[in-house]
Protein backbone atom coordinates (compact mmCIF):
# COMPACT_ATOMS: atom_id res chain seq x y z
CA UNK A 1 0.00 0.00 0.00
CA UNK A 2 1.47 3.25 -1.31
CA UNK A 3 0.05 6.66 0.54
CA UNK A 4 1.97 9.75 -1.14
CA UNK A 5 2.28 13.02 0.81
CA UNK A 6 3.08 15.97 -0.76
CA UNK A 7 6.05 18.32 0.81
CA UNK A 8 4.64 19.89 4.28
CA UNK A 9 5.38 22.04 6.55
CA UNK A 10 5.28 21.54 9.92
CA UNK A 11 5.78 17.79 10.59
CA UNK A 12 1.84 17.64 12.08
CA UNK A 13 0.78 18.61 8.88
CA UNK A 14 2.12 15.88 6.98
CA UNK A 15 0.79 13.84 9.48
CA UNK A 16 -2.98 15.36 9.19
CA UNK A 17 -3.14 14.52 5.77
CA UNK A 18 -2.05 10.52 6.10
CA UNK A 19 -4.87 11.02 8.82
CA UNK A 20 -7.78 12.35 6.40
CA UNK A 21 -6.37 9.26 4.59
CA UNK A 22 -7.05 6.80 7.35
CA UNK A 23 -10.59 8.00 8.37
CA UNK A 24 -11.45 8.09 4.87
CA UNK A 25 -10.23 4.71 4.67
CA UNK A 26 -10.98 2.61 8.00
CA UNK A 27 -10.63 -0.35 7.25
CA UNK A 28 -7.10 -0.17 5.71
CA UNK A 29 -4.25 -2.24 6.42
CA UNK A 30 -2.18 -0.77 9.25
CA UNK A 31 0.54 1.77 8.22
CA UNK A 32 3.80 2.18 9.49
CA UNK A 33 5.30 5.72 9.28
CA UNK A 34 9.41 5.36 10.29
CA UNK A 35 10.34 8.95 11.54
CA UNK A 36 14.02 9.73 10.98
CA UNK A 37 15.92 11.31 13.97
CA UNK A 38 18.83 12.92 12.28
CA UNK A 39 21.05 15.53 13.78
CA UNK A 40 24.07 16.99 12.69
CA UNK A 41 25.17 20.29 11.01
CA UNK A 42 24.45 21.15 7.68
CA UNK A 43 26.33 20.79 5.16
CA UNK A 44 25.53 23.77 2.64
CA UNK A 45 27.07 27.20 2.14
CA UNK A 46 24.79 29.54 4.16
CA UNK A 47 22.76 26.86 6.45
CA UNK A 48 19.56 28.99 7.86
CA UNK A 49 18.73 26.97 10.39
CA UNK A 50 20.84 24.89 13.23
CA UNK A 51 19.80 21.32 13.56
CA UNK A 52 18.49 21.03 17.53
CA UNK A 53 19.80 18.47 19.49
CA UNK A 54 17.78 15.35 20.22
CA UNK A 55 17.29 15.20 23.94
CA UNK A 56 14.64 13.23 25.76
CA UNK A 57 12.69 16.75 26.20
CA UNK A 58 12.47 17.15 22.62
CA UNK A 59 11.17 13.26 21.94
CA UNK A 60 8.34 14.31 24.75
CA UNK A 61 7.75 17.40 22.33
CA UNK A 62 7.69 15.03 19.31
CA UNK A 63 5.85 12.77 20.98
CA UNK A 64 3.01 15.29 21.79
CA UNK A 65 2.93 16.49 18.25
CA UNK A 66 2.15 12.66 17.10
CA UNK A 67 -0.73 12.34 19.74
CA UNK A 68 -1.92 16.27 18.99
CA UNK A 69 -2.85 14.52 15.25
CA UNK A 70 -3.67 11.28 16.15
CA UNK A 71 -5.57 9.91 19.41
CA UNK A 72 -4.39 6.78 21.20
CA UNK A 73 -7.31 4.88 19.79
CA UNK A 74 -6.02 4.87 16.09
CA UNK A 75 -2.57 4.14 16.91
CA UNK A 76 -0.70 0.70 18.21
CA UNK A 77 1.95 1.88 20.41
CA UNK A 78 4.58 0.11 22.76
CA UNK A 79 2.44 0.36 26.12
CA UNK A 80 -0.41 -1.92 23.47
CA UNK A 81 1.74 -4.43 22.87
CA UNK A 82 3.46 -5.04 26.43
CA UNK A 83 -0.10 -5.12 27.91
CA UNK A 84 0.49 -6.95 31.87
CA UNK A 85 3.97 -8.34 30.54
CA UNK A 86 7.36 -6.86 32.26
CA UNK A 87 8.83 -5.64 29.14
CA UNK A 88 8.19 -5.27 25.50
CA UNK A 89 10.54 -7.88 24.35
CA UNK A 90 8.88 -10.03 26.58
CA UNK A 91 5.86 -9.44 25.02
CA UNK A 92 6.65 -9.91 21.45
CA UNK A 93 8.38 -13.08 23.05
CA UNK A 94 4.85 -14.41 23.83
CA UNK A 95 3.30 -13.18 20.38
CA UNK A 96 1.46 -10.21 21.62
CA UNK A 97 1.31 -7.86 18.50
CA UNK A 98 -2.67 -7.37 17.65
CA UNK A 99 -3.85 -9.55 14.88
CA UNK A 100 -4.49 -7.97 11.53
CA UNK A 101 -8.02 -7.34 12.07
CA UNK A 102 -7.06 -5.22 15.77
CA UNK A 103 -4.75 -3.49 13.49
CA UNK A 104 -6.84 -2.18 10.92
CA UNK A 105 -7.24 1.20 10.67
CA UNK A 106 -4.43 1.89 12.73
CA UNK A 107 -0.60 3.49 12.50
CA UNK A 108 2.24 2.72 14.34
CA UNK A 109 5.15 4.56 14.14
CA UNK A 110 8.99 3.65 14.24
CA UNK A 111 12.14 5.21 14.52
CA UNK A 112 15.09 4.72 12.45
CA UNK A 113 17.93 6.23 13.56
CA UNK A 114 19.31 3.31 16.35
CA UNK A 115 21.81 5.70 17.85
CA UNK A 116 18.65 7.79 19.02
CA UNK A 117 17.25 4.48 20.94
CA UNK A 118 18.96 4.75 24.26
CA UNK A 119 18.14 9.23 24.85
CA UNK A 120 14.53 8.16 23.08
CA UNK A 121 13.94 5.49 26.88
CA UNK A 122 15.28 7.88 29.00
CA UNK A 123 12.62 7.63 31.81
CA UNK A 124 10.57 5.49 29.90
CA UNK A 125 12.08 1.85 30.48
CA UNK A 126 10.68 -0.46 28.03
CA UNK A 127 8.97 2.45 26.20
CA UNK A 128 6.42 2.71 28.69
CA UNK A 129 4.54 5.90 27.52
CA UNK A 130 6.33 6.24 24.33
CA UNK A 131 4.75 6.58 21.21
CA UNK A 132 7.44 5.38 18.74
CA UNK A 133 9.19 1.46 18.56
CA UNK A 134 13.03 2.40 18.68
CA UNK A 135 15.18 0.44 16.55
CA UNK A 136 16.63 -1.54 18.74
CA UNK A 137 18.77 -4.83 19.63
CA UNK A 138 17.12 -8.17 19.88
CA UNK A 139 16.65 -9.03 23.56
CA UNK A 140 16.65 -5.75 24.81
CA UNK A 141 14.00 -4.73 27.06
CA UNK A 142 12.84 -2.54 24.30
CA UNK A 143 13.23 -4.65 21.22
CA UNK A 144 10.10 -5.07 19.46
CA UNK A 145 11.33 -3.78 15.76
CA UNK A 146 14.44 -4.34 14.34
CA UNK A 147 15.68 -3.07 11.11
CA UNK A 148 17.75 -5.63 8.96
CA UNK A 149 18.39 -3.56 5.99
CA UNK A 150 21.37 -5.64 4.56
CA UNK A 151 21.04 -8.60 6.59
CA UNK A 152 20.42 -12.48 4.94
CA UNK A 153 17.28 -13.69 5.02
CA UNK A 154 18.24 -16.44 7.11
CA UNK A 155 18.91 -13.81 9.71
CA UNK A 156 15.88 -12.17 9.42
CA UNK A 157 14.05 -15.93 9.71
CA UNK A 158 15.74 -16.33 12.78
CA UNK A 159 14.25 -13.08 14.27
CA UNK A 160 10.94 -13.40 12.64
CA UNK A 161 10.33 -16.34 14.39
CA UNK A 162 11.03 -14.65 17.69
CA UNK A 163 8.32 -12.52 16.92
CA UNK A 164 9.64 -9.55 16.04
CA UNK A 165 8.51 -6.87 13.15
CA UNK A 166 11.60 -6.43 10.93
CA UNK A 167 12.07 -3.58 8.16
CA UNK A 168 14.45 -5.02 5.21
CA UNK A 169 15.74 -3.59 2.14
CA UNK A 170 14.73 -4.97 -1.27
CA UNK A 171 17.65 -2.76 -2.59
CA UNK A 172 19.76 0.10 -1.76
CA UNK A 173 21.70 3.03 -3.50
CA UNK A 174 20.63 1.87 -7.03
CA UNK A 175 23.16 -1.03 -7.23
CA UNK A 176 20.32 -3.30 -7.59
CA UNK A 177 18.64 -1.49 -9.97
CA UNK A 178 21.66 -0.72 -12.79
CA UNK A 179 22.11 -4.05 -12.68
CA UNK A 180 18.40 -5.78 -12.98
CA UNK A 181 20.19 -7.89 -10.02
CA UNK A 182 16.96 -9.52 -8.62
CA UNK A 183 18.53 -11.80 -6.10
CA UNK A 184 18.00 -9.62 -2.68
CA UNK A 185 14.65 -8.86 -3.61
CA UNK A 186 13.44 -12.17 -4.25
CA UNK A 187 15.42 -13.48 -1.25
CA UNK A 188 13.58 -10.77 1.07
CA UNK A 189 10.37 -11.15 -0.69
CA UNK A 190 10.29 -15.31 0.78
CA UNK A 191 11.55 -14.03 4.00
CA UNK A 192 9.43 -13.21 7.41
CA UNK A 193 10.23 -9.55 6.95
CA UNK A 194 6.95 -7.33 7.81
CA UNK A 195 8.22 -4.17 6.22
CA UNK A 196 10.38 -4.69 2.73
CA UNK A 197 11.67 -0.87 1.26
CA UNK A 198 12.31 -0.54 -1.92
CA UNK A 199 12.86 2.55 -4.17
CA UNK A 200 11.36 0.98 -7.59
CA UNK A 201 7.86 -0.29 -6.88
CA UNK A 202 6.19 -1.66 -9.89
CA UNK A 203 4.52 1.84 -10.89
CA UNK A 204 7.97 3.00 -11.08
CA UNK A 205 10.42 0.22 -12.20
CA UNK A 206 13.92 1.26 -13.04
CA UNK A 207 15.31 1.51 -16.83
CA UNK A 208 16.72 -1.82 -16.73
CA UNK A 209 13.43 -3.25 -15.89
CA UNK A 210 14.46 -3.85 -12.09
CA UNK A 211 10.91 -3.28 -10.11
CA UNK A 212 9.65 -4.87 -6.58
CA UNK A 213 6.25 -6.49 -6.36
CA UNK A 214 4.00 -9.09 -4.05
CA UNK A 215 2.94 -11.56 -6.24
CA UNK A 216 -0.08 -10.28 -8.33
CA UNK A 217 1.04 -6.70 -7.41
CA UNK A 218 -1.05 -7.54 -4.37
CA UNK A 219 -0.83 -4.87 -1.33
CA UNK A 220 0.06 -7.46 1.21
CA UNK A 221 0.17 -11.44 1.59
CA UNK A 222 0.06 -13.37 4.79
CA UNK A 223 3.73 -13.50 6.26
CA UNK A 224 5.46 -16.71 4.28
CA UNK A 225 7.37 -17.51 7.48
CA UNK A 226 4.47 -17.32 10.14
CA UNK A 227 1.60 -17.19 8.48
CA UNK A 228 -1.30 -19.48 10.67
CA UNK A 229 -3.01 -22.23 8.40
CA UNK A 230 -6.08 -20.15 8.17
CA UNK A 231 -4.63 -16.93 6.38
CA UNK A 232 -5.19 -16.49 2.53
CA UNK A 233 -3.87 -13.82 0.84
CA UNK A 234 -6.81 -12.95 -0.91
CA UNK A 235 -8.29 -11.85 2.73
CA UNK A 236 -6.05 -8.50 1.94
CA UNK A 237 -7.72 -5.84 0.71
CA UNK A 238 -6.34 -1.93 0.06
CA UNK A 239 -8.93 -0.28 2.58
CA UNK A 240 -11.93 -1.97 3.26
Amino acid sequence: MWITVAFCQPFTACLAEVRAWSRAHPQHLPIFILVETKQGALHVDFPTVTPETFTPVIFDALDREITSVFPAAETIRPDDVRGSYPTLNQAVHADQWPTLRQARGKVIFLMDQKDMGPVYLEGHPSLKGRILFTNADPGTTDSAFIEQNDAPADSINTLGRQGYLIRTRADSDTKEARTNDTARRDAVLASGAQIISTDYPSSEPATTGYQVELPGNAVARCNPLIKPTSCVDSGFADDK
